[in-house]
C-alpha cells in the first residue's frame, strides 16, 4: 500500500532560542499573522480555520492533528529533526511529547534538517513589518551564525543514535521492512556520511533493529543512502528564480506542477514529492519573497492524483507532500479560513480513488519516467566537473585555515587519534604528512596502490591496500569522491575509524 507522508514543522511553540534571537514570544505564528496583502487577490494573511493558532506543546493539538490525519488518509508525519554540534537540540519538544503520549495515534518519522542555522533574516531587516519589532540589535562582529552544524566522530554519533533509538523503537515510528525511515535533508554536507551511517546501522542491529532505511533529499544517490527523495518545490523553482528580477518573484502553480510531474528520474530508488502551495512573503516580505500563483484545492487534487498514480506505477512505498503545517511558506494541508478542509479532501479523494484502480505492469513499463542515456551521461560529466570544483575548494579552505594559524593536527588531538595512517600518498597525502608531523601527530605509515613508487619519495613505510598493515588509531583518506569505496574496503581488516580530508577541514573552518 502506498503511504502518503507529510512534512511537519515543529516551530509552533515558544523556545529559548527564538526568545533570544527574535525577542520574547516569537513563534511561526508571529510572521503568519503579520503577513501583508501585496496586491489585489493576494492570499495573505493566511488564517487557520476558526483562528486556531495552536501551541504544539498541548496534548489536544497533536491529538486533533492525528484525528485529521486518519480521517483524510495522511499515513504519517515526517517531522523535521534538528541536531547540531555537541548534541544540541532545537524544536525537539513536540516529538518528545508525542513519544510519551502513547494515546495519540500519529505515525511519524524524522527528517534531519542538517544545516547550520544562519540569521538570514538579518539581511531582510525592514522587509517585514515585524522584523523591527522582533529582531534585537546585534554586535557589529555578528557573523550571522545561530547554531553551527558539526558531525563529530563516534562519541557524537553514539549520543545522536541513543537519542533516536527510543523513537525508532516506538510502534508508531514509520518503518520499511522493519527498518526505521530516516530522511536527511542535505546528505552531501556530511563528509563522514558513509562511516556515520555504517555506525548507525551497526548500532541498530545491536539493538534489535534490522537496519535503518535512509533517504537522501538531493538530486542524486550518495553512498550510504538507500533511496532518493526529490523534494519540492525547491528544485523546480531555483532556476526560475535566477532568471526573474521582479519583487516578489511570482510563478504559476500550473507551471510548477508540470515541472514536478514531467521531471525524469534516475533508475535508482526515487520517491516523489508534491507541494500544496507556496508563498514565503510572511517570512521574507516583498523584496525577497517568492509566490506561487493560482493554487487551489481543485488543482491540487488534479496534480497530486497524477503524482500518486506515478508513485504507484514506480512501485514506491511512500509519496510525500510538502507540507502539513508550513504556514510561513504557504505550504499546509491544515484547514484555513480561505479553503476550509479542501486540501485535505483532495488527499482523501486521491487515495480513495487510486486504491480502487488496477494498474498493470505493462502500463508502468510504457511510461517514460526515467532519464535517457544521454541525460545520464550529461549528469556524469557534471559530476566529474563537480569533483574538480571540490578539489579546488578543499585546497582553498585548507589555505584559509592555515592563514588563521590552525593546524590540522588539532582535529586529531580532539578525538584522541595519536597515531594515524594516510591513504593516498599523492600531493594531498604528502602535504598532510608534513603538516601532521609539524603538529605533533605520528603518521605511522602510508597506504597507496602505487606503493613501490611512493616509497622512493617518502621517508615512511608505504603499504599496498591488499597488504596486512599494523594497527593504527585512524586512517585519513585523501582520495576525494572515493571515500565510501575505500572505507568499505579497509574497515574489515583495519577496524579503525576512516576520516576524510573534507571532514577535517569542515570541522576546523573558522566561522565566517
Amino acid at each position: 500500500m502506498l503511504k502518503t507522508l507529510a512534512f511537519y514543522l515543529p516551530q509552533f511553540y515558544r523556545t529559548p532560542e527564538n526568545d533570544e534571537w527574535w525577542s520574547e514570544g516569537y513563534t511561526e505564528w508571529v510572521a503568519v499573522k503579520a503577513a501583508e496583502k501585496l496586491y489585489e487577490g493576494h492570499n495573505q494573511p493566511r488564517v487557520p480555520l476558526n483562528q486556531n493558532y495552536y501551541n504544539l506543546l498541548e496534548h489536544d493539538t497533536m491529538a486533533w492533528q492525528a484525528e485529521l490525519m486518519e480521517k483524510y488518509h495522511i499515513h504519517g508525519m515526517c517531522m523535521y529533526h534538528y541536531w547540531f554540534e555537541n548534541g544540541r537540540k532545537v524544536l525537539e519538544k513536540p516529538a518528545e511529547n508525542l513519544l510519551g503520549w502513547k494515546d495519540i495515534a500519529m505515525p511519524f518519522c524524522f527528517c534531519w534538517a542538517n544545516e547550520t542555522w544562519v540569521r538570514t533574516w538579518k539581511k531582510l531587516e525592514g522587509s517585514n513589518n515585524w522584523t523591527s519589532l522582533y529582531e534585537p540589535k546585534r554586535k557589529s562582529d555578528d557573523n550571522g551564525i545561530l547554531i553551527k552544524q558539526c558531525y563529530g566522530r563516534e562519541k557524537d554519533w553514539e549520543e545522536h543514535f541513543q537519542y533516536l533509538l527510543p523513537f525508532f523503537k516506538d510502534d508508531r515510528y514509520i518503518k520499511l521492512n522493519g527498518m526505521p525511515l530516516f530522511l536527511i535533508l542535505t546528505p552531501s554536507n556530511i563528509t563522514p556520511l558513509w562511516n556515520m551511517l555504517h555506525y548507525f546501522r551497526m548500532r541498530a542491529g545491536e539493538n534489535g533493529l534490522p537496519g535503518i532505511y535512509v533517504i537522501g533529499m538531493e538530486d542524486s544517490r550518495i553512498p550510504g543512502m538507500d533511496a532518493t527523495l526529490i523534494k519540492q518545490p525547491v528544485h523546480e523553482m531555483m532556476s526560475f528564480m535566477q532568471t526573474h528580477s521582479q519583487c516578489p518573484i511570482m510563478h504559476p502553480y500550473d507551471v510548477m506542477w508540470e515541472g514536478i510531474l514531467n521531471r525524469k528520474i534516475k533508475r535508482d530508488k526515487t520517491y516523489l514529492c508534491g507541494v500544496v502551495d507556496f508563498d514565503d512573503t510572511p517570512r521574507k516580505g516583498r523584496d525577497y519573497g517568492y509566490i506561487v500563483e493560482g493554487a487551489s484545492p481543485e488543482k491540487f487534487y488534479q496534480y497530486f492524483k497524477k503524482l500518486y498514480r506515478k508513485s504507484l506505477l514506480l512501485d514506491n512505498e511512500f509519496v510525500f507532500v510538502n507540507a502539513w503545517n508550513e504556514w510561513g511558506e504557504g505550504m499546509y494541508l491544515e484547514p484555513d479560513e480561505a479553503h476550509g478542509y479542501g486540501y485535505l479532501e483532495a488527499i482523501r479523494q486521491t487515495v480513495t480513488e487510486c486504491e480502487s484502480e488496477s494498474l498493470s505492469k505493462a502500463e508502468a513499463e510504457s511510461e517514460d519516467f526515467y532519464e535517457t542515456e544521454s541525460e545520464s551521461d550529461s549528469w556524469k560529466v557534471e559530476k566529474a566537473f563537480g569533483a574538480l570544483r571540490l578539489h579546488d575548494k578543499l585546497l582553498e579552505d585548507w589555505m584559509y585555515i592555515r592563514d588563521h594559524e590552525i593546524n590540522l593536527s588539532q582535529f586529531f588531538r580532539k578525538y584522541g587519534y595519536c597515531n594515524v595512517a594516510i591513504y593516498g600518498m599523492g600531493k594531498l597525502g604528502s602535504h598532510l604528512l608534513y603538516e601532521l608531523r609539524k603538529g605533533g601527530i605520528n603518521v605511522s605509515f602510508g597506504i597507496d596502490k602505487n606503493a613501490k613508487d611512493c616509497k622512493s619519495k617518502m621517508d615512511i613505510e608505504i603499504y599496498s591496500p591488499e597488504q596486512k598493515m599494523p594497527k593504527t588509531d585512524a586512517v585519513v583518506i585523501t582520495i576525494l569522491n572515493h571515500y565510501a569505496d575505500i572505507s568499505e574496503m579497509l574497515i574489515p581488516s583495519m577496524k579503525c575509524p576512516m576520516i576524510t580530508m573534507e571532514e577535517i577541514i569542515q570541522e576546523l573552518m573558522p566561522e565566517q
